[in-house]
């Protein structure tokens, strides 16, 4: 596996045109101060930058250039987590080699003065790129957005969402906060999209009667209840099911979260990829 401190490559087809592209993802995105998750950001000419959090100025981002080629265009870059952060850290490095070596050759260094810069620099350098590359995939939701947004498999899996029936009288709440509006395939599909870092989506039928998910290394955990802490399950990868094998089995990709939950929402059989194990809770 890389090393990718400075996030993960990425690159989005599309068969839109360069403007086009433009005009989709700004239509589509959430404005900066936007207090819920999601994909906001600024695109400048060809370049675009989207982060996830109006608060969390560390959180996921992804900077990217939007260019035309024979079938559309593109979107590539990298998405990573706290890339602000890591490059203004790896421009202040030469610079602070520059400050030692006057302070040195100008004998004004103190001992104590370079013992903290050597902190600073060789010890906290190593964790800051470490802890940027662990949490990388924290940009998903990010690629997520803009998949939804200009490729031909997003428009895809959204007609399929568009498509379902929801048989029953539902409760959706984000990340805490009950929504709002009619509980709908097309905003159970937002809402989806939107899962990263800390938040996560509850679908209830009733008391005690869910079906949740949440993020957890750019991917979804999916867990259900059937009535009480004593019939509490979590979803995992059918053993015959060999997609994303490298992935652990409590893992699972943006179209198979989506495929559980409008099958929840719908009340029919769950896909045949998932199978569910009880957990034990206490009251």
């Amino acid at each position: 596996m890389p090393f990718e401190p400075f996030g993960y490559r990425f690159e989005i087809n599309s068969p839109m045109s360069p403007s086009e592209v433009k005009i989709a993802i700004k239509s589509r995105k959430k404005g900066w101060f936007d207090a819920k998750n999601g994909a906001r950001g600024w695109i400048v000419g060809p370049l675009i930058c989207l982060w996830f959090s109006a608060f969390d100025q560390y959180g996921p981002m992804l900077f990217g250039v939007i260019s035309s080629d024979a079938a559309g265009s593109r979107v590539r870059g990298r998405a990573g987590s706290d890339l602000n952060g890591v490059v203004m850290f790896s421009l202040l490095i030469p610079f602070m080699i520059f400050i030692v070596y006057k302070l040195i050759s100008q004998g004004t260094a103190s001992f104590r003065q370079l013992l903290v810069i050597a902190v600073v620099f060789l010890l906290g350098g190593p964790l800051i790129y470490w802890l940027a590359h662990k949490g990388r995939r924290e940009a998903e939701p990010l690629i997520r957005f803009l998949r939804d947004t200009l490729t031909v498999s997003g428009k895809t899996l959204r007609r399929k969402s568009d498509a379902a029936v929801i048989s029953r009288e539902l409760v959706m709440s984000i990340g805490g906060e009950r929504f709002s509006g009619v509980v709908t395939p097309n905003a159970i599909h937002d809402a989806l999209i939107a899962v990263g870092t800390g938040s996560f989506v509850i679908l209830e039928a009733g008391p005690e009667t869910y079906i949740q998910t949440a993020s957890r290394d750019g991917a979804y955990i999916v867990e259900k209840r059937d009535g009480g802490s004593f019939e509490h399950f979590r979803a995992l990868r059918s053993n015959d099911n060999l997609r994303l094998a490298e992935r652990n089995n409590d893992l699972f990709d943006f179209e198979e979260v989506r495929e559980v939950f409008m099958a929840y929402a719908s009340e029919a059989s769950a896909p045949p990829f998932v199978t569910w194990e009880k957990m034990h809770l206490s009251e």
